[in-house]
């Protein structure tokens, strides 16, 4: 029969799942099945009840489906809340679809269904809630916990038909809406659109809501469907927001089951749900897309940018990703790290290694070959839609050499098992030329592509973009039946007869092919055969940094948090050294004052702090008196006031020891702050030794010079530091050289400014035994915002001297404005206490904007730099909620392009991972890895051990929204 596309009435619905309304509802299938209901026994817990109804796993009758248990509160805050998020989407959707009359009916359905106050649980297992009493709700007289009887359907819900479709184990989402409203044409299914729809949202019995993409373009792979779950599948032709769907869908997830009733009760009239039969043989979703997370699965090309083989296409990885490519196909190696900072933004550097051309310069080591530093960048400007492709403009080495320049505009559409792709490009990437350039009806100046300034490189040469000869680039990936392997064809625009240095190649075909194989979820390897001529081999390695955290299986068991406080004496030396095993922090001082217990932690620093911090209340609730109200962790550094973090502790111990209502559930219990309040009581002292030592290791390398590729140094450092007073420091490090290949480092960087950076040669291999810094410094405050430091000694491996900052940072505040004043001199090649003659004054003023905007940081100084050159330096990073850090910087001085040598001026990109997510304990710190494809002397600045924005790091706002994802 003919699926019919007009929705039913859907007044429906009391007795959906009204089961706070009504004593029993029957099912069509088994009329005498009623759903179970029980009361709570004055105030009870969730897991009581369910052990005193015997409603447990295995122990109640299979006809009931406990997964699907509903804990309803008609009359709490939840309830208001759901019900204000249900009306606020169903007006605005009707709003903006007045025309769509089937929509409109579809959402008085809703309308009238219950607002249930449903509670969300974690489990409905009784033992797990037992051992979990933070997800164990305390029930009262007001709550009706309902064992609803097993339903076998699935409930689509669109203004193209709504219907009850039985459900089947295997079947996939666009299964049951195509059952209920059936198939496209044949020809739209061609280009990939299967369904009138292309986003569903299951609402699932046990409350759980999740998107889905469902059409041919998009489709992922997806988990089975429990029954009694719902289907939101609004077609292509509403209009409206995201968030205003998933409204419908988390309302449509307060509901439950689907039950259609026999005879309704009479106070609730029920016209029933077309019912609907999957269609015999129905299509799975095959071939299986691979990741989950990913709308399709994306690799990288040869290059490393996401694309085919030597093409790009207008793909993106997700934002917070990274990937590491290492290709071959002769006569070019390619070693390429691309970030993606944001969904929309993909960069990253690369080094070609011409193996068939020698390095050129003096250098000891004859058989090195030509390595040529490039910068890519891509922008998505268009993202795919049902009938429109992704579309993207990229840039092949940017602010390189030039050697291999170029820029595209690609666009990408799926169709089922197969992205297709089709660009043009110029410079190296349409070489082969074969069609007019596009941008010749703007000028004449389009026609010629100007020569590249490849003697300095580093500069972004706009005056070549988008000219000279143009050509067509494309082709497909194809989605294997076998879930691990790939096959890539394209069509390239590259004749190989304008390659650098004469370097010209045989192209017998311009059609590439490969095959790629998904070694595991983070590394694919790719066979290929290019240019009719050449083996093409690559490995490719891809993560989610934004997601990256390691489970912390070595840190101690935090203490169990008990409703009631403790009773008794307190012995504060055994709770500060409990303090110190579960959060590492050291408290110099305990203080109380009128409710408030006040511990003042000495340097502290952590991975993630509201973890640690939680750590660190679990033990102060575990041992101080129920007096104190209030926890105040106050941080001091060198003598001075940094930070406050403050926890209620009633609160936090309710947020521990019950399921709350979502409005105290989400309420911080810990909030930064300054409290000053006098006198405090002083509780406990426990000062600590002025004397502080540290062994550790250190590592530099330096990548892509002419004496080899990488240059490495692995050295043992030796830390010590003496507080002469409360803020006055003498710290040292001296560092031991254990191994490295140094011995090939001969060649120094030819210069037109004083040497500031280019001896890096002779002070990297003087002496195995050096002295990178030794100095006094002095802290000091200037008011509760302002900061200071004076310091003098030998400040960094290269310069001695002396200096001060002063920094403005509010607390809370996403400004912040700092000012160094130095003068200095450079050290003897040895770093021991000799000196050179150079001398030079150095400072910036620095501006740190914490912009909001795509978690972007914006850091920008102006000054003079150490080869007295003055200019200023833009870095802007994002941080992601784990704490990982992209970012990229450069720096333009008074010094021309000529004067500052290959590379024009100074820049880099760099990523900071927290060592926390790489360890199985609590770790504070973080590892920072930067390329800076050419160490120059102008835009240098100097290295100070201490920089008073990360010194206040506790002010940042963002603090305490740091998470180790895997840590919980």
């Amino acid at each position: 029969m003919k699926p019919n596309r007009i929705p039913f009435v859907l007044t429906v619905v009391a007795s959906l799942v009204s089961v706070a309304f009504m004593p029993a509802i029957a099912v069509a299938a088994s009329p005498n099945i009623e759903a179970l209901q029980a009361k709570p026994q004055g105030t009870e817990r969730l897991s009581a009840l369910l052990v005193r109804q015997g409603w447990l796993p295995g122990l109640h009758a299979q006809q009931y489906r406990l997964s699907s248990l509903l804990v309803l509160a008609p009359s709490s805050a939840d309830a208001i809340e759901q019900q204000m998020a249900r009306d606020r989407a169903i007006q605005n959707l009707r709003l903006n679809n007045r025309n769509n009359a089937a929509l409109q009916q579809v959402l008085q359905g809703v309308g009238a269904m219950p607002v249930n106050g449903r509670l969300k649980l974690e489990s409905t297992d009784a033992n797990y809630l037992q051992a979990r009493p933070e997800f164990d709700p305390v029930l009262n007289s007001t709550y009706t916990v309902v064992l609803p009887q097993a339903t076998n359907t699935v409930t689509v819900l669109s203004d193209l038909g709504t219907c009850v479709v039985p459900h089947q184990a295997a079947a996939s989402a666009k299964a049951y809406i195509e059952a209920c409203i059936g198939k496209q044409s044949a020809w739209k299914s061609w280009l990939g659109i299967e369904m009138s729809m292309d986003w569903a949202w299951v609402a699932n019995p046990n409350g759980k809501v999740e998107q889905l993409a469902v059409n041919g373009w998009n489709e992922q792979a997806q988990g089975s469907f429990a029954p009694g779950s719902w289907l939101w599948a609004p077609s292509r032709k509403v209009e409206g927001e995201q968030k205003q769907h998933e409204a419908i869908a988390g309302f449509l997830a307060t509901q439950g089951e689907f039950v259609q009733a026999v005879q309704a009760p009479q106070a609730h009239s029920i016209v029933a749900i077309e019912q609907k039969t999957l269609l015999p043989e129905f299509d799975e979703a095959e071939p299986k897309p691979l990741e989950t997370s990913e709308p399709w699965y994306l690799s990288s090309s040869d290059w490393g940018v996401v694309g085919l083989l030597q093409t790009p296409t207008a793909r993106m990885r997700q934002a917070g990703s990274y990937s590491a490519t290492f290709s071959r196909t002769s006569p070019y190696s390619r070693y390429s790290f691309m970030l993606q900072p944001f969904d929309w933004m993909e960069a990253g550097f690369r080094y070609n290694n011409l193996t068939n051309r020698r390095f050129g310069v003096s250098t000891t080591n004859l058989d090195q070959s030509f390595k040529d530093k490039n910068f890519d960048v891509k922008f998505r400007l268009l993202q795919e839609s049902a009938h429109l492709p992704e579309l993207s403009v990229g840039f092949r080495d940017v602010a390189g050499t030039g050697l291999f320049s170029g820029e595209y505009v690609v666009g990408s559409k799926r169709v089922g098992a197969v992205d297709f792709s089709l660009g043009v490009g110029w410079g190296s990437l349409g070489a082969g030329g074969g069609i007019s350039n596009p941008f010749k009806v703007i000028g004449d100046s389009f026609e010629n592509r100007p020569g590249s300034t490849v003697g300095l490189g580093g500069t972004v040469d706009t005056n070549t973009f988008f000219k000279g000869p143009a050509a067509l680039f494309g082709g497909a990936q194809v989605q294997l039946p076998w879930e691990d392997w790939v096959l890539k064809l394209e069509v390239e625009g590259n004749d190989y007869q304008s390659e650098p240095f004469g370097n010209n190649l045989e192209q017998s075909t311009n059609v590439n092919v490969g095959l790629l194989h998904r070694v595991n979820d983070y590394m694919d390897f790719t066979l290929g055969y290019e240019r009719g001529t050449e083996v093409m081999v690559a490995l490719s390695f891809h993560e989610r940094l934004d997601t990256f955290g390691t489970p912390k299986l070595s840190d101690p068991p935090s203490p169990k948090v008990n409703e009631a406080p403790p009773t008794g004496p307190v012995s504060w030396p055994a709770v500060l050294e409990e303090l110190k095993q579960q959060t590492g922090w050291v408290a110099t001082k305990v203080q109380g004052d009128e409710g408030e217990l006040k511990l003042i932690i000495d340097e502290a620093d952590a991975g993630y702090w509201q973890y640690t911090v939680d750590r660190a209340t679990a033990v102060l609730h575990k041992h101080a008196p129920a007096e104190y109200a209030w926890f105040n962790y106050e941080y001091q550094a060198k003598g001075q006031k940094i930070s406050q973090h403050i926890v209620d502790r009633n609160l936090w111990v309710r947020q521990r020891t019950t399921l709350l209502p979502n409005a105290w559930r989400d309420m911080p219990a810990t909030k930064q702050r300054e409290r000053i309040k006098y006198p405090y009581q002083t509780l406990f002292d426990n000062p600590q030794n002025p004397w502080k030592t540290s062994v550790s290791a250190g590592y530099r390398q330096i990548l892509g010079g002419p004496d080899g590729f990488i240059l490495y140094q692995l050295s043992a450092l030796g830390n010590v530091s003496y507080e002469l007073t409360e803020s006055t420091v003498a710290s040292g490090r001296v560092r031991a050289a254990l191994l490295d290949n140094f011995d090939k480092f001969t060649f120094t960087a030819p210069s037109n400014l004083p040497r500031v950076r280019t001896f890096q040669r002779e002070y990297a291999t003087t002496s195995d035994f050096t002295i990178p810094n030794l100095q006094l410094t002095h802290y000091g405050k200037l008011g509760s915002d302002v900061f200071y430091t004076a310091y003098g000694g030998l400040l960094e491996d290269m310069f001695a001297g002396v200096g001060g900052e002063v920094l403005y940072r509010p607390m809370n505040s996403t400004v912040a404005l700092g000012l160094d004043i130095n003068s200095v001199k450079q050290r003897d090649f040895e770093q021991d206490f000799g000196l050179r003659d150079y001398q030079v004054n150095t400072g910036h003023a620095t501006l740190y904007w914490d912009t909001g905007f795509e978690d972007i940081l914006v850091k920008t100084s102006v000054g003079q730099y150490l080869a007295g050159d003055k200019g200023a330096t833009v870095d802007l990073s994002r941080v992601f909620d784990n704490g990982v850090k992209m970012g990229a910087f450069f720096t333009r001085t008074n010094v021309s392009a000529e004067q500052f040598g290959e590379g024009s001026f100074d820049k880099g990109v760099y990523v900071t991972l927290p060592f926390d997510a790489f360890f199985t304990q609590s770790v504070a710190g973080t590892a920072n890895l930067v390329f800076n494809p050419l160490t120059r002397d102008g835009g240098a600045k100097l290295s100070r051990s201490v920089e008073l924005y990360d010194f206040t790091n506790a002010r940042d706002p963002r603090l305490l929204t740091y998470r180790n994802p895997a840590a919980q």
